[in-house]
């Protein structure tokens, strides 16, 4: 079995495990009603968690995802109330947007050599900051406004109870595969994250690749923003504030080390579940909003002890591997 393969299996496997614990000791749980409203909850950190995973397999970070989802809703709600204009144009406008905020964030990376952390970690604030800057104001003060156009709040409505931003997130997952295992574009992403000297050695445009996964990734994060307001009908001063911890923190659980050139979306989709069925199981028990922050690290701390720790143990078994089949072979010569 594939190492990678094994890895999904594991965190699978705990996953199933907390349904079952969670579907014990708490009420209402594992109910029809409960898992969509996880999976539309999933949904939006899921987006944000594939866009991301780009980045990390190609050997990067990204922290600004959930400033640009902010502002993108934020986006979005101004022209529903601001304009006449059709959801179909919104929906160009706001993702051209996020494309737009990726190729900001590349080009800090790529051609004034920033390193990701700090080249998105201050563009998460330049971003939030634009976002207050274009927020609804009234006699001075920053306030939230509800929007009622029928067709947009159509997008966070639900077909045979199963809401339409879930299936986007379950096509976005199997595109991102796809891309990802399929694709030129894809062996090159694993190619970048796993040495960029030797990419670039090998003819690999590593810049290229590297703008183009900060391009997906904020787009997504935009895609995601666009749900999001669709969801909960108003967009906030803080509307996906901390959310690019909690995609990290997903991604991590999803077997893709921060280290780059390992991972799938598959992996990330099952650890974007992980994280949510415990963010949930957390609030059926009553827990406080801060418990569930401190769940967060904790899941990042553990997970990527785990996946040290289980790197080490496959270095380890390939190494037993080869002495014992040159030990094998020896013994046939």
């Amino acid at each position: 079995m594939k190492q990678s393969t094994l890895r999904k299996l594991i965190t699978l496997s705990l996953t199933l495990l907390l349904v079952l614990f969670f579907s014990v000791t708490t009420s209402y749980f594992f109910t029809w009603k409960n898992i969509c409203t996880m999976l539309r909850e999933v949904s939006v950190i899921g987006l944000l968690s594939v866009g991301v995973s780009f980045v990390i397999i190609g050997g990067g970070i990204d922290l600004s995802t959930g400033s640009v989802l902010g502002l993108s809703a934020m986006i979005a709600s101004r022209l529903v109330t601001d304009t006449n204009l059709p959801v179909w144009l919104i929906l160009i406008i706001v993702l051209a947007c996020g494309a737009l905020l990726g190729l900001v964030n590349g080009t800090l990376v790529t051609y004034f050599g920033l390193s990701e952390f700090i080249a998105t970690f201050a563009t998460m604030f330049a971003y939030r900051g634009i976002l207050y800057t274009i927020a609804y104001h009234d006699g001075g003060h920053l306030v939230t406004k509800t929007i009622t156009y029928k067709a947009y709040l159509s997008l966070g409505g639900t077909i045979g109870g199963l809401y339409y931003m879930s299936i986007v997130w379950a096509l976005v997952i199997l595109a991102g595969y796809l891309v990802l295992r399929k694709t030129t574009f894809g062996v090159y992403v694993y190619a970048v994250g796993t040495s960029q000297k030797s990419a670039r050695l090998s003819g690999i445009h590593v810049e290229g690749i590297k703008m183009a996964t900060f391009v997906i990734s904020s787009v997504l994060s935009s895609l995601a923003g666009i749900f999001l307001l669709a969801w909960q009908g108003s967009a906030g001063l803080n509307t996906g504030n901390g959310m690019e911890f909690q995609a990290i923190a997903a991604v991590v659980v999803g077997g893709i080390v921060l280290s780059g050139g390992r991972g799938d979306t598959l992996g990330v989709a099952i650890g974007s579940i992980f994280m949510i069925i415990v963010v949930n199981g957390i609030y059926k028990y009553g827990f406080p909003t801060e418990v569930q922050t401190i769940a967060y690290g904790a899941v990042i701390i553990v997970m990527s002890i785990f996946d040290s720790l289980y790197m080490r143990l496959m270095e380890k078994r390939q190494i037993v591997n080869k002495k014992t089949a040159a030990a094998d072979k020896g013994g046939a010569v």
